[in-house]
């Protein structure tokens, strides 16, 4: 009996990997290992973590509609319960709810995203047979399998409704490592004038040993072209931390809190042994600053974070 329950349990898996990970050839071995090893997950209690850290740690996410190439961004969302109103001397005021951020994951029915940037994703959804999100931690790449529900509103914000996931896996040197800034952290990076304007200076999102992504505003976006070259520097605590050249190698925007931030990422010119060893002497400052704030978060919150 236990025997066919758990042949059962493998070809359930193996039809929701075939759903959603069409191009990957696994074997029932091949699955019960990666089950055994927790490389792929299924039971909605198992994904949870992932989704609480992505949500609480505001990841981008890599959002792929049915299969294709084209890429686009998101983060998580809450699903916020609407204000409640209360009336006090005839003035009604309205008061936040009682809430702890990410509840509406415990219920493990859906999920809320930000709409997609570029925009046209958010047409592409509504007609897409299966979503497939992607983000990251410091060690691997989590890849999550759903399906769009419906359009939502969130205290007037428009998002996204998904299902919750119905297949989660794990995928090892999907990229080079990324090691997220802390807001606290101040990690600034100049970038020296060109074509006529000055130096701009502003904050670093993410940084690995070989590029980086930081932060531009919409009307700098003219500023810079992929494939055109950058003197940068890094400061920390009003400190000069490492100067270097790098090239442009995107431009992309995503939904945030604060409305859509525009992202400039770099690749670093390593041009000598010595700056090569300032970068990763940055990296490993910033992912030791990113794990602190997590293990902070976790504690807070009472969450189990995936760090």
């Amino acid at each position: 009996m236990a025997d066919t329950q758990h042949d059962n349990l493998v070809q359930r898996v193996q039809k929701r990997l075939n759903l959603f990970f069409p191009e990957e050839i696994l074997t029932a071995a091949m699955i019960e290992e990666a089950l055994e090893d927790r490389e792929i997950f299924h039971k909605p209690s198992d994904i949870l973590p992932y989704l609480q850290t992505a949500l609480i740690d505001e990841k981008i996410l890599e959002v792929e509609l049915d299969g294709l190439t084209r890429v686009y961004f998101s983060r998580l969302y809450d699903d916020l319960p609407p204000l409640e109103e209360v009336e006090e001397n005839g003035v009604t005021t309205t008061i936040e709810p009682p809430y702890t951020t990410g509840d509406y994951l415990k219920q493990m029915s859906h999920l809320i995203s930000l709409p997609l940037e570029p925009g046209i994703g958010n047409l592409y959804v509504r007609h897409s047979k299966r979503v497939l999100i992607r983000f990251f931690t410091n060690t691997y790449a989590v890849e999550l399998g759903t399906v769009f529900q419906d359009l939502a509103d969130v205290r007037g914000l428009p998002v996204l409704r998904l299902a919750y996931p119905a297949i989660g896996r794990i995928v090892r040197g999907a990229r080079e490592f990324r090691a997220k800034v802390p807001e606290s952290m101040q990690l600034i990076v100049m970038i020296m004038g060109k074509r006529k304007h000055g130096t701009i200076r502003t904050k670093v999102v993410d940084i690995s040993a070989s590029g980086m992504a930081f932060s531009i505003a919409k009307e700098q976006q003219e500023l810079f072209r992929v494939d055109e070259s950058c003197t940068l520097e890094f400061v920390h605590q009003d400190m000069m931390l490492v100067r270097l050249n790098g090239k442009v190698r995107h431009l992309s925007k995503v939904r945030g809190k604060q409305g859509t931030e525009f992202i400039c990422g770099i690749q670093f010119d390593l041009a000598t042994r010595a700056i090569a060893a300032k970068i990763e002497s940055v990296v490993a400052m910033v992912q030791r600053a990113h794990l602190k704030e997590l293990s902070d978060l976790s504690s807070e919150s009472g969450l189990k974070l995936i760090l």
